[in-house]
């Protein structure tokens, strides 16, 4: 019976060694025991905040174009806030919106004539432009402050309604700051594809009516 209970003592302890080797092995060299480090989020970061910052007078560099920031809408729904930014070169008019809203989103914005929508309007569930499908996702009225060249009063209030398509990629925005409904289509990006350029001297960090 002694010899039964000595293979069982034995059996147990090559099973300890084993669990131990594979642990070790499946830990690469030099990793600490709290967990790997998020290099994607510790990268995102650092072009989170420039973002977060950007103010009128930057330069924001996205796919090869360098849109000079001429206006800045900060809107406030209840405590709720988020940031419009007007953008343009000699070509080209945007909005860059900027929120945290489970997570920080970065969407990107052109605006559209009435006529490009062909069913549905602002407030509807459901509204289609471009042969795209959008379902409202919410809608409310929010006050805001402007600064540098908007287009807008220096502040008011403005109604919103915004869309999305089914597998998110594609944005329709309809914003009301006078009587007369503006519609907007954007495309949500990752701020790492962004590339802010201080207007001051700091170093870069990952006029008229102004229509999106």
């Amino acid at each position: 019976m002694g010899w039964v209970i000595a293979l069982l003592v034995v059996a147990a302890a090559v099973a300890a060694v084993v669990v131990i080797v594979r642990t070790r092995a499946s830990k690469p060299a030099g990793a600490s025991s709290r967990g790997p480090s998020d290099v994607i989020a510790e990268s995102d970061l650092a072009s989170v905040e420039p973002l977060r910052r950007l103010q009128v007078g930057d330069v924001v560099g996205y796919e090869g174009a360098m849109l000079f920031v001429r206006g800045r809408l900060d809107f406030d729904e209840e405590g709720y806030r988020w940031t419009e930014h007007f953008l343009d070169d000699d070509t080209t008019r945007r909005w860059l919106t900027v929120e945290e809203d489970e997570g920080f989103e970065v969407s990107l914005w052109r605006s559209i004539a009435a006529g490009d929508v062909e069913q549905g309007g602002a407030g509807d569930r459901d509204v289609i432009v471009g042969g795209i499908a959008y379902r409202l996702q919410e809608k409310g009225s929010a006050s805001f402050r402007a600064s540098g060249a908007t287009g807008t009063a220096p502040q008011g209030t403005a109604e919103y309604a915004d869309y999305a398509s089914a597998d998110g990629k594609h944005l329709l925005g309809f914003e009301k700051f006078g009587s007369t409904w503006e519609a907007s289509l954007g495309e949500p990006l990752q701020p790492w594809e962004l590339t802010v350029y201080p207007g001051s001297d700091g170093p870069a960090t990952g006029t008229g009516p102004a229509g999106r």
